[in-house]
């Protein structure tokens, strides 16, 4: 894990500041130079055996570390590494542009230009505000399962999680219930029905993940992600999607999931018009699947052949 920008401070679209610093991975030698940002639970370790995203880091994948050089960064806010809550002392709200903010900071201080920048969910909305606030870094940027806004929809979800965070059960009691309320949204019905038979068994599965997550997240980081997606748009205070897009100097490549019951497809293809009317849509594609909005994160085959096409575009 690499540290930098110790003791910068951010102006967050509160107005209040944030020292912070950005905590990071590199991974692989290969020519092609590829950001990755991670989703709300996520970190730094896209590869690997605990790696979410490690199928396509292996050889003859598009993430090969013989072929691609990735950087992985923490999110602010999030508790991998770099600067997030403690639990003890207040945290300020961030956005996913103040999250974008403090990366294009670090990618200046490093001098670093991108072949690609590539996001998923939470990541992604990270990234559509990257590619707006530092356009001259990346020649290509990808966005998947997420729109450029949030809406009702996702709001009344994480509202929910909310109040079973801000409950007085204790910490491994919340986080591993305000899952279980997730995990019906970040999969689909149809995957669902077809893998449980019996009450049991998707009480097992909620309770598997629950537990999981309750032993590597904290309760302060996952309230204040939620709140950042909340405050996803990247069309505020600039005139709408299209007129935020416009600013954009790369192509836009989408990625939907056909079964997502977080990031729904009318705000897939609300961004992706957006785009087109912007000038700067590369591509829409989706990913057919029963698993929902965790679909990226499952379908490697599907997730392979996308990433390599936009890969070999940005070569």
């Amino acid at each position: 894990m690499s540290t930098t920008l110790e003791s910068d401070t951010l102006v967050l679209e509160s107005g209040q500041p944030l020292t912070y610093h950005i905590a990071h991975r590199r991974i692989g030698t290969g020519p092609l130079k590829v950001l990755v940002l991670h989703a709300l639970t996520g970190g730094p370790q896209p590869e690997g055996e605990k790696g979410w995203w490690d199928p396509l880091f292996h050889p003859g994948w598009p993430l090969d570390p013989a072929y691609c050089t990735v950087w992985a960064p923490n999110l602010i806010g999030s508790c991998y590494g770099s600067t997030g809550p403690d639990g003890a002392s207040e945290f300020p709200r961030i956005t996913p542009r103040d999250q974008a903010a403090a990366l294009a900071r670090w990618i200046e201080s490093e001098h670093l230009t991108f072949d690609a920048l590539l996001g998923g969910s939470l990541g992604g909305m990270v990234a559509l505000e990257l590619a707006l606030l530092a356009p001259g870094r990346f020649k290509t940027v990808a966005a998947i399962g997420c729109g450029g806004r949030s809406d009702g929809w996702i709001w009344g979800t994480h509202e929910i999680q909310r109040a079973i965070l801000e409950s007085d059960l204790p910490d491994d009691q919340a986080i591993a219930l305000a899952r279980h309320a997730a995990m019906l949204t970040f999969r689909g019905p149809e995957g669902i029905n077809a893998r449980f038979n019996a009450e049991h068994e998707i009480q097992e599965w909620l309770h598997h993940h629950g537990e999981a997550l309750s032993a590597r997240f904290t309760r302060a980081s996952y309230l204040t992600l939620l709140s950042a997606m909340d405050a996803h748009d990247i069309g505020r205070r600039r005139g709408g999607l299209v007129q935020a897009l416009k600013c954009s100097k790369a192509p836009l490549h989408i990625l939907g999931l056909s079964s997502d019951q977080l990031f729904t497809p009318p705000l897939i293809l609300e961004l992706a018009h957006a785009a087109e009317a912007a000038g700067c849509l590369g591509s829409l594609r989706w990913i057919q699947s029963p698993h929902g909005h965790d679909a990226f994160l499952l379908e490697w085959d599907q997730v392979g052949a996308w990433l390599g096409d936009i890969l070999k575009g940005a070569a």
